[in-house]
């Protein structure tokens, strides 16, 4: 995951489907006019105050929302009923480190049904059982004091893969979630860093967000097909420039959609791509981003994008920032609406079950203070 930084404020901005334009009239939506999220709560979180909230990645199954929070070297639960905070497991994560590299937890990757996720955190990967509510394994990846950071899971074939961003050279490490034990790694040789993956069930293949190469200096997606890393010799099969994005999360969108979350260097457009994630051919370009984690809610069949590196003018800056949460509709691939978040909003997670979306922020805005959770309705 990519560093956060700051600012922001409480107002929901509702952007007209089509052109990405804005629309701030008051009048009273039909039944047919979209509505955007509305802020229900915001959750505190013990310790999130002061040093300013680190956390990173958010997951949400069976009505639990657990989220990777570095201030108490733990992984929060909170129950999405009550939007209470229940638990935080802890069981030797690393915390806050010097720097994000050093930092741990950070990605969480849920096995469906099993109880139990895989947790990144510094030189490791550590199972948690939720229905204990303890950390039972550790796995070690590295010796190097760097993160293991964001993940994915196979369910075809019992794999879970997880990027090591700092190290020189990038590389992911793939996991047997029947035997807990790791069974290959893959290097990125000329990689500036990883980001997100995801796994596609209909391609049987990984993908993952590559920061840049010497052929797509400002990144491109990788494609890891699943068979290769059965035959213990995983490889990239192919790959898709993404131009001027800086590439951070990544969601498998309806059809053979992919949506990819762009954090761009300072002087370039603020965008999100959608791209077919067979061919690679850009299906929408949209003018929003500045984002890190994303994720896509089959319910609603909208894209959920927090953006700590929003700025009004939308072209990337390296301050100033207003973070928004960005909605996106899954079939128009349009921008709907843009909503105030908290300082430094960069994780994202959806129960759709209750159609709420939550967002932790740092302390720093007058409606998000204290850093915590917060959380959006979708209805």
């Amino acid at each position: 995951m990519k560093k956060p930084l700051l600012a922001c404020l409480l107002v929901a901005t509702a952007v007209i489907a089509g052109c990405g334009g804005g629309d701030n009239s008051n009048s009273t939506p039909t039944a047919s006019t979209p509505t955007p999220p509305k802020l229900l709560t915001n959750i505190a979180v013990p310790n999130a105050s002061s040093p300013a909230f680190s956390f990173d990645i958010g997951y949400v199954e069976a009505g639990k929302y657990y989220l990777a929070d570095r201030n108490n070297k733990s992984v929060d639960v909170v129950d999405t009923k009550s939007n209470a905070l229940i638990a935080q497991i802890q069981g030797g994560f690393t915390g806050a480190g010097a720097t994000t590299d050093a930092s741990g937890p950070d990605g969480i990757v849920g096995i469906t049904g099993a109880n139990t996720l895989y947790v990144g955190d510094v030189d490791s990967v550590k199972i948690v059982d939720t229905s204990a509510m303890k950390t039972l394994k550790t796995i070690a990846i590295s010796t190097t004091g760097s993160r293991v950071d964001e993940g994915c899971y196979d369910p075809d074939d019992h794999l879970v893969m997880f990027a090591s961003p700092g190290e020189s050279p990038p590389y992911v490490t793939f996991i047997s979630t029947t035997t807990q034990a790791v069974v290959s790694k893959l290097v990125f040789n000329g990689s500036s860093g990883l980001e997100a993956c995801t796994y596609d069930p209909a391609s049987k293949n990984f993908l993952i967000n590559n920061d840049g190469t010497a052929a797509n200096p400002d990144g491109e997606l990788d494609v890891i097909t699943a068979s290769s890393v059965i035959s213990s010799a995983p490889i990239v099969s192919k790959s898709f420039p993404l131009g001027k994005c800086g590439p951070s999360g990544i969601a498998l969108g309806p059809n053979s959609d992919v949506l990819i979350g762009c954090d761009p260097p300072a002087g370039n457009p603020l965008i999100t791509l959608i791209l077919d994630r067979n061919t690679g051919a850009q299906l929408a370009s949209i003018p929003f981003g500045g984002v890190d984690q994303v994720t896509y809610d089959p319910a609603s069949n909208r894209y959920f994008l927090p953006a700590r590196h929003y700025v009004t003018s939308g072209t990337a800056a390296s301050s100033g920032f207003n973070p928004q949460m960005g909605v996106i509709d899954g079939t128009t691939r349009k921008l709907l609406f843009t909503v105030a978040v908290g300082t430094g909003a960069h994780s994202v997670a959806v129960d759709s079950n209750l159609g709420q979306v939550y967002v932790p922020y740092q302390p720093g805005a007058a409606a998000f203070p204290n850093g915590g959770i917060s959380v959006f309705s979708t209805k």
